[in-house]
């Protein structure tokens, strides 16, 4: 495979998912942000649109706009990796669940910051 201008392998794909991982369980969110879009064009590239690699692509950087608060986007990259998920592991698989998941936090959190918002309205 190949990745600004060298040849990549599984290993290295492998290696930026788990910098982005590392990155965003240090709450980096604006370098892990950078590395998820970096790891998204290296599996569309490499992997193309139905490979599991692009679903976790797609995943990752629902989670780290999650925590961003950018929910509209989270959601768009969630919805976007739970579709290839399911058409490539099936929709009873792990990879699905880790999706579902990844959404039900993420209207967890959407709501909450809806009802504070509510409740800051309400005291002002």
């Amino acid at each position: 495979m190949w990745f600004l201008g060298r040849k990549i392998d599984d290993q290295d794909w492998h290696d930026l998912n788990s910098k982005v991982i590392n990155m965003t369980r240090e709450n980096r969110l604006v370098d892990a942000l950078v590395s998820a879009k970096e790891l998204f064009a290296l599996s569309k590239t490499n992997y193309g649109k139905k490979h599991v690699n692009m679903a976790t692509a797609l995943n990752n950087l629902g989670i780290i706009h999650s925590l961003r608060k950018e929910f509209d986007e989270a959601e768009s990259y969630l919805l976007a990796a739970l579709q290839i998920s399911e058409r490539v592991s099936g929709k009873v698989s792990k990879e699905v669940a880790t999706v579902n998941m990844n959404l039900a936090r993420l209207y967890t959190m959407k709501s909450k910051a809806i009802n504070e918002a509510i409740e800051a309205a309400a005291i002002t």
